[in-house]
């Protein structure tokens, strides 16, 4: 999962996985006039592993599949 990170004065005040919500925290503590700044998780994110197709069922995409 995703750690994005608010940081102020060297430790972090909040992290969480969702960018926006990490965004929103940073911005309302600068309203508050505090010096907060959001640093984005830049992990690479880990490949996801395709899930089995259901045996007996048409491939989607053709016509028999649409029905």
């Amino acid at each position: 999962m995703r750690r994005h990170r608010v940081m102020l004065d060297g430790r972090e005040l909040y992290a969480g996985a969702q960018w926006t919500h990490v965004q929103r925290f940073a911005d309302a503590l600068r309203a508050r006039g505090q010096d907060a700044v959001a640093i984005r998780d830049e992990t690479p994110r880990p490949p996801r592993v395709p899930r089995p197709r259901m045996t007996g069922l048409p491939p989607r995409g053709t016509p028999a599949g649409r029905v």
